[in-house]
């Protein structure tokens, strides 16, 4: 039933409009046409984030009071780093059933999007009555057993079947993990491998997901700290390429998001090799740019300069109408702290930017970049979408005056 845990996080396609909700991540879609739109028509751009009437609308008394005060109990310390412990105590004391009761719909309901597939459609339809769109998250967890993944991928697909049954005017977007369809095992093997090899992976890969012929992969048994892991790459490819192959047939926007450093690199190389299956009309496969990593903005020129080196087709995949789509979802990062810990452990450098400042540097630089490569592709035929998602206001606000 794990596929039935899921998070929603709201966007606004309109204009930049961006949506605050308690507790939940703001996101901005933007894209070729609104640029293009704005760069003829330089609107004075007025954002209102005290606009509670817009806000909350689509909520109820209880659902804003139950917003407050998750907030006010979650901002407190000592009880976030002894929440497992406190969650324990309350179910010896009241019983499973009883602490199930009171946690439910006063925390789970507060950051779940619903029970059953019929619970977070009712509230794409509710969010969507009040000009909102969703993205799915999936709660999934990384995988340490090969046999794991089938049913994680189906699940996947059940869900991406039970939110586009019903279509609303904001399209279809899933944010996925890779890593509930390979092993941690597997994805740092390859990402340890180098960048050289791990991009012929990308191109093999997605040759894979194409023909289902394991010749394309043979290679890599020949590849030093490689040959292990070629069983499970081919059995996840089938999966990573079913979802794929579904996304595109209900029109699915997949998200997919990038994690750590250890596996950063073999998750990228696999949405890659997704996208040059999936992207052949349009963006359907979406990677993460986690902005808090010093090399963020490396990894992001790599990803654009792939996608423009792939535009039309490859191969003899392709057609001449094939049009490879850019396309990113931009995050400051959700791993912070276990990265430093870890690059201490490890006696690395770390990988996390050195302070506040520079991270909202390096993501604001980033949208920036981004915004000015839309400007300069407007007449190019390549369509580049991106999402800000942010909880940051001011980042919102300089991507929609830029």
């Amino acid at each position: 039933m794990s596929f039935l845990k899921l998070s929603a996080r709201h966007f606004r396609q309109q204009k930049y409009i961006s949506t605050v909700l308690p507790c939940q991540q703001k996101a901005v879609l933007i894209n070729q046409e609104t640029v293009a739109e704005d760069t003829a028509t330089s609107p004075v751009v007025d954002l209102d984030f005290t606009d509670h009437k817009q806000a909350f609308k689509e909520k109820s008394l209880w659902e804003i009071v139950r917003a407050l005060t998750v907030f006010r109990v979650c901002s407190n310390r000592t009880f976030v780093s002894r929440s497992a412990e406190i969650f324990e105590r309350t179910q010896r004391i009241l019983g499973k059933r009883l602490s199930s009761a009171v946690v439910k719909p006063l925390f789970y309901d507060q950051f779940v999007g619903g029970v059953t597939i019929a619970d977070v459609r009712y509230n794409i339809d509710k969010l969507a009555k009040a000009n909102s769109g969703t993205f799915v998250l999936m709660v999934m967890e990384a995988i340490d057993k090969v046999d794991e993944a089938n049913g994680n991928a189906k699940n996947i697909i059940k869900m991406m079947e039970g939110i586009t049954e019903k279509k609303t005017p904001y399209g279809s977007y899933m944010q996925i993990r890779i890593s509930a369809m390979f092993t941690s095992h597997l994805l740092k093997s390859l990402s340890l491998l180098s960048d050289e090899v791990r991009e012929k992976v990308i191109y093999s890969s997605a040759e894979y997901m194409r023909t289902h012929n394991p010749d394309t992969l043979r290679w890599l048994a020949e590849t030093p700290g490689a040959s292990g892991i070629i069983s499970e790459l081919l059995s996840g490819l089938i999966l990573l390429g079913e979802v794929g192959q579904k996304a595109v047939t209900t029109n699915t926007v997949l998200m997919v998001d990038a994690e750590y450093t250890n596996t950063n690199p073999a998750l990228t190389a696999l949405a890659m090799a997704l996208s040059l299956v999936c992207n052949r009309t349009k963006a359907v496969v979406w990677n993460t740019t986690q902005c808090y990593l010093k090399k963020s903005f490396e990894a992001l020129q790599w990803e654009f300069n792939f996608a423009e080196k792939n535009n039309l087709h490859y191969g003899g995949w392709g057609s001449q109408n094939c049009v490879f789509d850019i396309s990113a979802k931009l995050v400051r990062g959700a791993y912070m702290v276990a990265e430093e810990n870890e690059a201490k452990t490890q006696g690395n450098p770390c990988p996390v930017h050195d302070g506040i400042q520079a991270t909202h540097n390096s993501y604001n630089s980033t949208a920036n970049w981004l915004l000015q490569k839309i400007r300069d592709n407007n007449n190019q035929g390549r369509q580049i979408r991106f999402v800000l998602a942010s909880h940051n206001q001011d980042s919102i606000k300089q991507a929609v005056e830029r």
